[in-house]
């Protein structure tokens, strides 16, 4: 499953948003950084199933990072 994450841009006008990327049972296995392509981004990681969440900018940030260290972790 694909949890898009989106918040308001950076000063400079650069998008901030991205996905999680997560098993069935909710656990996170890394993120996919949307920048400009939109949903080509994730192109070959969508299931059809995916859900949209605005949030802070500073939740933003954790969030990324949670997925990335996972994400790490599993490689």
């Amino acid at each position: 499953m694909l949890i898009y994450i989106g918040t308001t841009n950076t000063t400079n006008g650069n998008p901030r948003r991205g996905w999680i990327r997560t098993t069935s049972a909710g656990q996170i296995l890394g993120w996919i950084e949307e920048g400009y392509e939109g949903h080509g981004a994730i192109r070959g990681y969508d299931d059809g199933e995916t859900m949209k969440i605005t949030v802070s900018p500073a939740e933003f940030k954790r969030l990324k990072g949670l997925a990335l260290s996972n994400e790490k972790g599993q490689k």
